[in-house]
């Protein structure tokens, strides 16, 4: 199960890596052939801002699983580990229920403007906006899998990770 899961998450950073290095060569793309050669199109300017879009919201569930979303441990470092580990299991449940609304709107709204044909691209908006719900549900799945691996890890994970820096006694 660990060995499917760490092909899992590969895959999962491999799509996102692929994207983000496409993004970064369309961008330096479409800068050289405006600037250059006075060149601009409208199809592929809008796949820049789709794929920027996609790879924001992709990396919302690798940021889940590495522990790399925005946290403020003053509190939580004061907890004993028995606790912290439940404190943890309660923001992952609220993460979740957060995640919960965010793919129940998003699909609402590519389900009702992803009608329109977008004017670059020439396709129906419900491929660019669904981006938000597909994502969301990965990122719902991301947040169940650290529950699940918060409530099976040691105590020792949870011991203080940033320690501050004494630089008197240095």
């Amino acid at each position: 199960m660990k060995k499917a899961g760490n092909i899992a998450e590969k895959l999962y950073m491999g799509i996102g890596a692929a994207a983000m290095g496409l993004l970064a060569v369309m961008v330096i793309f479409t800068v050289i052939m405006r600037y250059c050669f006075s060149l601009s199109w409208k199809g592929v300017s809008e796949f820049n801002v789709t794929l920027f879009a996609f790879t924001t919201f992709w990396a919302m569930g690798l940021n889940v699983l590495r522990g790399e979303h925005v946290s403020i441990n003053i509190l939580y470092d004061k907890f004993k580990p028995a606790v912290k580990r439940w404190v943890s299991v309660v923001i992952y449940i609220i993460m979740l229920g957060v995640d919960a609304i965010f793919v129940y709107h998003s699909y609402a709204y590519a389900m009702k403007m992803g009608t329109q044909i977008s004017q670059g691209m020439e396709i129906p908006m419900m491929y660019m906006y669904g981006i938000m719900p597909l994502s969301g549900a990965l990122c719902a799945l991301c947040i169940v899998i650290r529950i699940v691996t918060t409530v099976r890890a040691p105590l020792s994970a949870f011991e203080p990770q940033d320690k501050p820096i004494d630089t008197v006694s240095q």
